[in-house]
């Protein structure tokens, strides 16, 4: 057998075989990656709640724009509705600074019903007696500190890992009454462009310190099936209402992004095709020139099944190769980019279920189609 590997060898072209892994492994790679991201999009786009924060229109200075009971009611009545929360806002004077940021400024306060908050975190809670006021942020909120404020202002930007460490001097002035309190970042929020604080201190400190009497809510936040369906926009445009999406990715966006991405599947396939067919036509080639050494060892007596168990090896060494490069990439790029969009605050899985199938599937198909023209190359040396 040993003569053998040496006259496949000879015979043997490297470039035809490098290309032949090249493609295999590009081609490979770009299928798995599609795969992968369709679900990603999938995932982003068709889960069971989307969110949507809406408000009137405002039509001049001074105008009210806030939602009456029989409005929010005719708004939760809609079928396409799941859910409505109102937004409480703080009727009281809010100021916050840090020594170690070096500033001072007024804020506002708001707050929906938790499950309607976009960060899922232990730390968002608040009962009476505590002094520490966890606060969720629009993530906006500090892209705007880091490359406008802190810009202008010579202070040092703060990365989103760090913020959370930072401590707040929080007066809440109101009712001739005043308190100072800490408070602490727990979390950004994409979903809703705002301060956050837990509805239970906002109803807390509204009884305590409220200087404003409230006048209803004037933004809600939804939750709908589909709030990009037609249906749906022409409700709030019939009702002079304005959407506000945040992150999510609308209908035609979606639609965009999953046919680049289908092209994208097709060009791996294409390759991926491509590339079986160049080791088939390599392998048929090496036993072709190789083909009167191989009848002489046929008649000295070697089996057939012996000679294609070497073909067969050397085959499997060049697919394992080819695997190798694919899931080694694959891990770099996964990685890379569910990194990127964890610290957007979104979630994916490393790898999806359907991708290792789609990869084993083309393994066996890669393998069983190989194997069979080794077989027929050497029955046919034989007959």
């Amino acid at each position: 057998m040993k003569i053998l590997n040496k006259i496949l060898r000879q015979n043997n072209n490297i470039w035809q075989i490098v290309g032949a892994i090249i493609g295999s492994f590009m081609g490979l790679l770009l299928l798995l990656l599609s795969i992968q991201f369709y679900i990603d999009l999938n995932d982003l786009t068709e889960s069971e709640d989307q969110f949507v924060i809406i408000n009137k229109e405002v039509s001049s200075f001074g105008a009210k724009a806030k939602f009456t009971p029989e409005e929010i009611q005719k708004i939760q009545d809609q079928p396409f509705i799941k859910k409505v929360g109102q937004f409480s806002a703080s009727n009281y004077r809010v100021s916050a600074g840090s020594a170690l940021l070096n500033f001072r400024t007024d804020l506002f306060f708001e707050s929906v019903p938790d499950e309607f908050v976009d960060v899922k975190s232990e730390d968002f809670k608040w009962s009476k007696g505590d002094i520490v006021i966890p606060v969720v942020v629009a993530r906006d909120y500090l892209a705007l500190y880091n490359f406008g404020f802190a810009a202008s202002q010579g202070l040092p930007k703060i990365p989103f890992e760090s913020i959370q460490e930072v401590s707040l001097d929080v007066l809440i002035k109101g009712q001739g009454k005043r308190k100072n309190f800490k408070g602490r970042i727990v979390g950004f929020s994409d979903r809703i462009n705002s301060i956050i604080v837990p509805q239970s201190f906002m109803e807390y400190s509204n009884k305590n310190f409220q200087d404003y009497e409230p006048k209803g809510s004037s933004r809600l936040i939804i939750s709908s099936d589909n709030p990009f369906s037609d249906t749906f926009r022409n409700f709030m445009k019939d009702n002079g209402y304005e959407l506000s999406s945040g992150r999510l990715i609308g209908g035609e966006t979606a639609a965009l992004i999953r046919t680049l991405i289908a092209v994208v599947a097709v060009i791996g396939f294409l390759i991926v095709l491509l590339s079986v067919f160049i080791f088939v036509l390599n392998f048929q080639l090496m036993v072709s020139k190789s083909s009167r050494d191989i009848r002489l060892m046929l008649q000295l007596g070697y089996k057939q099944n012996q000679i294609g168990q070497i073909l067969k090896k050397h085959l499997m060494f060049l697919f394992g190769m080819v695997m190798l490069l694919t899931i080694l990439f694959f891990g770099i790029f996964r990685s890379f980019i569910v990194s990127f969009f964890t610290k957007q605050g979104m979630e994916f899985e490393f790898v999806n279920p359907i991708v290792l199938l789609a990869g084993l599937l083309f393994a066996g198909l890669f393998v069983f189609i190989n194997y069979k023209n080794i077989e027929s190359s050497i029955r046919n040396l034989s007959s």
